[in-house]
């Protein structure tokens, strides 16, 4: 998530309602989707989940598709209502982590956390692993990326498109729900296993800090080829197959985006990392006949 950025070699670019669509250039977050059974372009922004919304200021380009923008579309929507109830899907009923490591592994993770959090395991021992491996993903990525993540503090970005969407009148639709995202989560792989890819990761710490540093700067170059590439160098011991975060949810997603796209222009925001590769998102819309186009100010 480093290999030098790909320059244009086209001769010329087109203007299209004021934004430059160059053919060749990956170093875009904004992905115009036009073409086959679509009357109104659609486009797809890859988002980064800890920036806030102050960081638009950097992708102007996003504006006037947001404004002219019949819907909305997010990965979920945040009910507050159910906040409880969906935390107490990360808690183990019948077991502890202290349980699922040695003594000396727990200590590890403990300490790690510790110094992210000032928190000790102890107090967390009845969360799922996978919770507390979020957590510390979180924390470690706050912790190394400070600077940039206050100067661009405020409303996540998907967040901030969903609520204004909502408020200017725009059909806000959710891909999934929040119990479906952490199922995800939470639920996919066994205690047992969440607890050896906790432990994995904080062995890892070195390595998985270099990789939070590279890619907050490869989103901040727009550079989401190698951003995939730097997430598909991440051990698959420290988070098993990446498969069902990434490659199953974009193969469900491209069955239900086309008909939304139909209905009438579509502000598409989801996570970056869904996509590039050949299983992402901008090219599964390509193998459906669709003209997917980058857009750069």
């Amino acid at each position: 998530m480093n290999i030098p950025k790909r320059l244009c070699t086209l001769p010329f670019v087109l203007l299209i309602t004021g934004y430059l669509v160059n053919a060749q250039s990956t170093n875009a977050l904004l992905w115009k989707v036009s073409g086959k059974d679509l009357t109104e372009s659609s486009y797809i922004f890859g988002t980064y989940h800890l920036l806030g919304n102050p960081f638009l200021t950097e992708v102007p380009e996003t504006e006037i598709p947001f404004k002219h923008a019949k819907g909305v579309v997010v990965e979920t929507i945040i009910d507050s209502s159910k906040l409880m109830s969906i935390s107490m899907m990360g808690i183990m009923r019948d077991n502890t982590i202290s349980n699922l490591v040695s003594p000396e592994d727990f200590k590890l993770v403990s300490d790690a956390l510790e110094k992210f959090s000032g928190m000790s395991l102890k107090s967390l021992d009845m969360l799922k692993p996978a919770q507390v491996n979020a957590m510390l993903v979180l924390l470690q990525a706050q912790q190394l990326n400070e600077k940039i993540l206050i100067e661009y503090a405020g409303v996540p970005l998907d967040v901030h498109f969903a609520y204004n969407g909502k408020q200017s009148g725009k059909q806000v639709t959710a891909l999934e729900s929040m119990e479906e995202q952490v199922k995800l989560l939470f639920d996919h792989f066994t205690v047992e296993e969440q607890a050896q890819q906790l432990v994995g990761y904080v062995k890892q710490s070195d390595t998985m800090a270099r990789l939070q540093v590279d890619m907050l700067n490869l989103y901040l170059q727009k550079n989401i080829d190698e951003l995939y590439k730097l997430m598909e160098s991440v051990p698959e011991e420290l988070t098993g197959s990446s498969d069902f975060l990434l490659k199953d949810r974009n193969i469900k997603w491209v069955t239900v985006l086309p008909g939304l796209m139909r209905s009438g222009s579509q502000f598409i925001a989801v996570g970056v990392g869904h996509l590039p590769g050949k299983d992402g998102v901008l090219n599964l819309l390509r193998q459906a006949e669709y003209t997917v186009e980058p857009v750069v100010k």
